[in-house]
């Protein structure tokens, strides 16, 4: 049986000190029929544009898209679905990393499940040079998981599927600069069964360069979100419309916590509290931001993760072969490196 071709998608903005631990797990796969495409998003006169083009030249393996402008990173998976010669396609965010299986598991995941037409895996985040967070397949309908919580699948590295579904349902929404992976995987995932695979198989990286919104603009954003899904919306039960809406406007206090403004406190507070009281956690954020100590509060939380850190990297560790071991422990070790 011929192996079909998987073509892999790297979007690249900034973080492009990143870039070649993606590439190389890409090339390393043990699947033997790849293309890889990398789509170049920076700005052409940037210094990571210039940074990324020296990476790209010890690469002549991939096709290399650059854009002519920065437009955002919906744009840029389109572009790369354009080019996309595969039957499968693959993303892969320019921080984070595949083990070795990942392709050959999916491809031969969908093999034994012809009624599927996607993948998603388990995800392990690592942040400061810890396991932070393990994220498994979700145990419901991948569309309804993402929309009751819009990291169910832990990146948008965790999308591997039929390239004819994702240009049936035309790539992703241009008009979205964040949250594009939501919105194409909630139209994506309801028209292509999905099959869950629970082993480790994508590294999310936490600790690369992050466009942190202002609440105004994640907002907008939200809102975008809502008004193009508001007949999914409409169908929930009354119980899940108010689960919905406190997991969106937790999200958002937060990010008025992280700005200081007491006012934008104030105000995602209240929008918060029509759909539920807050939670311990949260009200210990308000309390400790409102006193200038919102750093506090993140100190706090990445020594709970600590705690929990070593459990998490022997139980993922264990089932990893020699070669995939290496490479999370030599990305735990840079993350170390960096958190000094």
């Amino acid at each position: 049986m011929t192996d079909p071709q998987v073509s892999v998608i790297i979007t690249t903005y900034h973080n492009e000190r990143y870039l070649p631990r993606a590439i190389d797990s890409v090339l390393g796969q043990t699947y033997p029929n790849i293309q890889l495409i990398v789509v170049d998003d920076n700005p052409p006169d940037s210094p990571e544009r210039r940074a990324t083009e020296d990476v790209m030249a010890r690469y002549p393996q991939a096709l290399y898209l650059r854009h002519p402008e920065n437009r955002n990173g919906a744009a840029a998976r389109n572009t790369g679905l354009r080019a996309a010669t595969g039957k499968y396609i693959a993303f892969l965010d320019n921080d984070d990393f595949y083990f070795s299986h990942h392709i050959a598991s999916c491809v031969q995941a969908l093999r034994g499940h012809p009624d599927c037409g996607s993948v998603v895996t388990s995800v392990v985040k690592i942040c400061g040079g810890i396991c932070w967070e393990r994220i498994d397949p979700p145990t419901e309908e991948v569309w309804r998981a993402l929309l009751m919580k819009e990291t169910a699948l832990g990146t948008g590295s965790n999308l591997f599927l039929t390239a004819d579904t994702a240009r049936q349902i035309q790539g992703f929404d241009e008009r979205f600069r964040r949250h594009q992976d939501v919105e194409f995987g909630l139209r994506y995932f309801a028209l292509d069964r999905c099959c869950p695979l629970e082993d480790v198989q994508i590294v999310k990286e936490m600790d690369g360069f992050s466009n942190v919104p202002a609440l105004d603009g994640f907002l907008a954003t939200k809102q975008l979100l809502w008004d193009t899904f508001r007949n999914t919306l409409d169908a929930l039960s009354e119980a899940d419309r108010h689960r919905y809406f406190a997991a969106q406007y937790s999200s958002l206090l937060y990010t008025a916590c992280r700005s200081g403004r007491r006012d934008q406190i104030q105000a995602m507070r209240r929008a918060l509290e029509d759909h539920r009281p807050l939670s311990r956690k949260e009200k210990l954020l308000v309390a400790l931001t409102n006193m200038g100590l919102f750093r506090t509060y993140e100190a706090l939380k990445r020594l709970v993760k600590r705690l929990g850190a070593g459990a998490s990297y022997r139980k993922i560790a264990q089932s990893l072969p020699p070669r995939d071991r290496a490479s999370l422990d030599q990305a735990l070790s840079a993350g170390r490196k960096e958190a000094l």
